[in-house]
């Protein structure tokens, strides 16, 4: 499913198809079946999905286009994971290892670092695994 459009296609062809077989159904009965077809739980589960989806695909896409001209990307560490930290990259999560947080050793990063726009260099992307590892070490070494 790319977009509402195809769902709102696939409702409206489940409605014609009904109709010639002399069942009718409203437009809202069309969406909810085809969300439910397509294992939602309702049209507003499966149009959040398709719209989060999207926005997912755009920040890829921009955040390839980042990797490749090796610029620096803003985000803010969000949580604590083991072995680092998650990092919010605005609908892409990234990962934080602990050891490229800073170029000495930070002790209380929650404290000091959560929640607060930083830069990241991204390190590595990997879009089929859904991967993306950044540092913001890497950002504190090019400007000392």
């Amino acid at each position: 499913m790319r977009d509402f459009r195809d769902a709102k296609a696939m409702a409206r062809t489940l409605r014609e198809a009904l109709a010639a077989k002399g069942v009718t159904i409203s437009n809202s009965e069309g969406l909810e079946l085809a969300a439910k077809m397509l294992g939602a739980r309702d049209w507003n589960t499966l149009a959040a999905a398709i719209d989060a989806s999207r926005r997912r695909e755009a920040a890829w896409t921009r955040l390839e286009g980042v990797f490749a001209r090796n610029e620096p990307v803003t985000g803010s560490i969000v949580s604590r994971v083991r072995g680092g930290f998650t990092v919010d990259l605005g609908d892409a999560a990234a990962f934080l290892p602990g050891s490229q947080v800073d170029v000495r050793p930070v002790r209380d990063v929650l404290g000091t670092l959560f929640g607060r726009e930083q830069r990241f260099a991204i390190l590595r992307m990997d879009r089929p695994a859904g991967a993306i590892v950044v540092s913001r070490r890497a950002i504190l070494a090019q400007s000392a």
